[in-house]
């Protein structure tokens, strides 16, 4: 069937392009909003000041990812061995994704149309902003590159949930294309990276490398470009998606190519590492550290001798890390925030016992908690390690202990104390404190709480809300500063969300120069890496240093199935809680055997006089916390209504 209506190139062509389908003209045709869009948009690019109005209107359709798991974009919001949700419900809906309740037919995660159309707004910028007099020079250079960015960024949030997506024309299709004429196929998954890669390489060489105005912040920069490359070649590399097995039966059904190479390409892995040494090439990131002082606890002896980044002599490790996500520095002054967003306060409010009016929805893991190390670097399970014996481990710690501007409680647990800083800075657990010194109120409980666990605890179940209370015994605090409180006299500090920051970069470096089995050379970049030990023992240990660690030595790095295995470790704790968990464990190839393991946390059943059954490690029964998480999950089905449209686009293995 033709399209009747003559050069239509945008408004109702708008569903046809993004789709990239079309039934009939009648689907689509609306006569007075065509020609209002066609008005518009011509006098968009004959004004500055329209044109940077429809850039926001654009970027709206980036995905929130600093909704991690309220209202997340992405169904694989609860799908790591972090935490699970106590609620099932449109705002939590990644838990109906676990539980194995989400199909073809699901109106969840509905993320398609959204993007295309980014992706079409994106692709008009870069066509006809020539047509724009009153740019500058350097003006139409960044806009141009934030053009390529988004549309790099939605083409890439595409492939994150659905694999192998159609790549569409860069410049306008046909204003009288037929149905056939404007429906693509997807193309393979290494040509949708390198796309990605392209645009993010273009965006990179024409975007501002520093936003110097605050209201600028979130706009991307060539450094973000080439940060969020990283990570997407980094993932490109990966098992699950370089040369993986499961996917040798997924062909495309029109000519019989593999979506997926069948071959394991190592040099991809070297294209990650080339990348992300870019970023570090740039000198305009750093590991955001807070100066030492009085206040600030003793550490390891072996790190004293020299400033951080070889050392952590003059830095307060717990300040450097929680005044990162609690807003207690302005997002502006940390150079270790390569690109941001404004951060909404559900991250606080689903920590907040439901007596301070807060959610206490989210169950911080056992397997997370355990995660973190002592304070003196060593896993709690090593001998030597100081942790506590399991008759000893539940007993109080007997003191109040005050450093770095943290409250450590008397009568917290002896297995939360002499834990290494960012544990503090991150998980909520029994006997915590609650500042919330922000309220102004009456009511009990609204500020300086001690939170509490137990069946009859502070931040337990209330009668009017039963089922409103964490399971496990410990949340998420990373996002929280003390002043903050959701009752109604309280308030939010103001915060950013770091969609990427130079700690995830360098260990993206890292990891990728540990698999790297021969050389790389980016020569456009003038970038050649290699898998150097010494380099890999600097980046690393800067991270180890920053949280007040020992680092590792060269033998460590030497020996690749071990670095392998502290290098996830570390990215476990370092990013925890920031939406990048489930990720790595998808491209590891290593979710659905993690997803399988129980939940553990302590026996939130116990009261307060039962404090040694409390401090019980738990297997978790509840019902939202057993998980149904296949293989065919690690991409989101397709939505039928968009096959049905579409006879081109093949679905994705098992839906």
């Amino acid at each position: 069937m033709k399209i009747k209506i003559k050069n239509i190139l945008f408004g109702s062509a708008l569903a046809l392009t993004v789709l990239p389908v079309a039934t009939s003209c009648e689907d689509y045709l609306d006569v007075d909003k065509y020609f209002y869009d066609m008005t518009s948009l011509d006098s968009i690019f004959a004004r500055k000041d329209n044109l940077y109005k429809y850039m926001n209107a654009a970027s709206a359709s980036l995905p929130a990812d600093d909704q991690i798991w309220t209202n997340s974009w992405n169904p694989w919001s609860f799908s790591s061995d972090e935490a699970f949700c106590s609620w099932k419900d449109t705002r939590h809906s990644g838990v109906y994704y676990v539980l194995g309740e989400i199909d073809r037919f699901s109106g969840y995660f509905y993320n398609w149309e959204t993007y295309y159309k980014g992706i079409r707004r994106a692709n008009m910028i870069i066509q006809r902003i020539g047509e724009c007099k009153d740019l500058t020079e350097m003006e139409r250079r960044d806009l141009t590159g934030q053009a390529y960015f988004l549309r790099a960024y939605l083409y890439w949030s595409l492939v994150r949930q659905y694999g192998p997506v159609p790549l569409l024309p860069d410049t306008p299709l046909p204003s009288n294309g037929s149905v056939e004429e404007l429906s693509y196929q997807r193309n393979t998954y290494d040509e949708c990276i390198d796309y990605i890669v392209n645009s993010f390489n273009e965006a990179a060489k024409l975007l501002e490398s520093g936003r110097s105005v605050v209201a600028e912040f979130r706009v991307p920069t060539s450094g973000a470009a080439m940060a969020v490359a990283s990570r997407v070649l980094l993932e490109a590399a990966s098992p699950w998606f370089n040369g993986n097995p499961y996917y040798s039966d997924f062909k495309r059904s029109s000519d019989g190519v593999l979506y997926f190479n069948q071959e394991k390409d190592n040099s991809k892995w070297g294209k990650a590492a080339a990348m992300a040494k870019r970023v570090i090439n740039t000198g305009n990131y750093e590991l955001y550290t807070v100066s030492r002082d009085k206040t600030t606890p003793d550490l390891p002896a072996e790190i004293m001798d020299k400033n951080f980044p070889d050392g952590a002599k003059n830095i307060d490790p717990y300040q450097s890390f929680y005044n990162m996500f609690s807003g207690e520095e302005l997002a502006v002054n940390i150079p270790e925030i390569i690109w941001a967003r404004n951060e909404t306060n559900d991250l606080s409010w689903i920590s907040f016992p439901s007596d301070m009016e807060g959610g206490n929805g989210l169950n911080i893991s056992q397997q997370l908690v355990d995660a973190y190390r002592m304070a003196n670097g060593k896993d709690i399970n090593d001998p030597g390690s100081g942790y506590p014996s399991a008759d000893e481990s539940w007993k109080e710690i007997g003191e109040t202990k005050n450093f770095s501007g943290y409250q450590l409680l008397k009568s917290a647990a002896k297995m939360y104390d002499n834990r290494e800083m960012r544990f503090y800075a991150t998980i909520g657990y029994n006997h915590t404190f609650r500042e919330a010194s922000s309220y102004r109120g009456t009511a009990d409980k609204h500020k300086n709480l001690e939170a509490t666990y137990y069946s009859n605890g502070t931040a337990g179940a209330t009668l009017k809300l039963p089922d409103d209370y964490t399971r496990t015994g410990y949340t998420c605090v990373k996002y929280v500063h003390t002043s903050d409180c959701p009752g109604g006299n309280g308030s939010y500090r103001q915060k950013y969300f770091p969609v990427i920051r130079y700690a995830e970069v360098l260990l993206n470096y890292v990891e990728a120069m540990n698999e790297m089995e021969q050389d790389y050379t980016d020569e456009e970049n003038n970038v050649t890496v290699s898998r150097n030990v010494d380099e890999m023992v600097k980046y690393f240990n800067m991270i180890r240093f920053r949280a007040g660690l020992p680092g590792i030595t060269a033998d460590d790095a030497q020996d690749r199935t071990r670095m392998r295995e502290l290098i996830k470790r570390e990215r476990q704790v370092e990013l925890a809680c920031e939406g990048r968990r489930a990720y790595d464990l998808r491209r590891w190839g290593e979710m659905v055997s993690t997803l399988q393991t129980p939940f553990y946390g302590m026996n939130t059943e116990a009261k307060s006089s039962e404090r040694q059954k409390y401090h019980t490690r738990t297997q978790m029964t509840y019902k939202y916390a057993i998980y149904n998480v296949t293989n065919k999950m690690m991409l989101y089905p397709i939505n039928q209504g968009i096959l049905d449209r579409n006879a081109k686009l093949d679905q994705n293995p098992g839906w």
